[in-house]
C-alpha cells in the first residue's frame, strides 16, 4: 500500500526555460547590486524595489514567486511591508524572506508574526541564501498546484 502511494507522488519542477521571478527590496542600491549577483540570470528574473511602497506596487503588478525584503528601510520597514503584503488578497500568497543585520530573537519573532517564511542575516553566504530561495520557491509551487 505504501509503495503504491509513493509511486503516485510526482515532483513539481519548473518548466525548462521558465524563470523564477524574484523581487529584491533594499534601500541601498549597492547592496541590491551585490545581492542580484547571487542569482543566475538563466534561472531567475529579478525585479528590484528601493523601499516598501515600491515593493507593494511591484508585488501587485508582477506577482513574483518570491520577495527578498530588507528589514531596515525608511518609511515602511520590512516588517510593515511584509504585514501589508500578507494582508492584501492579491499578494498574501507570495513568500517573503526578510534580510536583517540582527540575530535578535525579537526580530525573528516580529518577522514570523508578520508572515515571513524566513529571516536571513545580510552576512549570509551565497550558498545558504540560494538554498533557502530554492526551498521556498519549491514549496510555493507545490502549495500553488491544484
Amino acid at each position: 500500500m505504501v509503495e503504491r502511494d509513493m509511486e503516485e507522488i510526482v515532483p513539481i519542477l519548473p518548466d525548462k526555460g521558465e524563470k523564477t521571478r524574484i523581487l529584491l527590496v533594499d534601500d541601498h542600491p549597492l547592496f541590491l547590486r551585490y545581492l542580484s549577483h547571487f542569482f543566475p540570470r538563466q534561472e531567475y528574473q529579478l525585479v528590484t524595489a528601493s523601499n516598501g511602497e515600491e515593493a507593494l506596487d511591484q508585488a501587485r503588478q508582477l506577482e513574483p514567486d518570491l520577495i527578498v525584503l530588507d528589514l531596515d528601510m525608511p518609511t515602511l520597514d520590512g516588517i510593515e511591508t511584509c504585514t501589508l503584503l500578507k494582508a492584501d488578497e492579491a499578494t498574501r500568497h507570495i513568500p517573503v524572506i526578510i534580510l536583517t543585520a540582527s540575530e535578535s530573537l525579537e526580530v525573528n519573532r516580529k518577522a514570523f508574526g508578520a508572515g515571513a517564511q524566513a529571516t536571513v542575516l545580510k552576512s549570509m553566504s551565497r550558498e545558504r541564501l540560494m538554498n533557502l530561495v530554492d526551498l521556498t520557491v519549491r514549496v510555493k509551487k507545490v502549495t500553488d498546484s491544484p
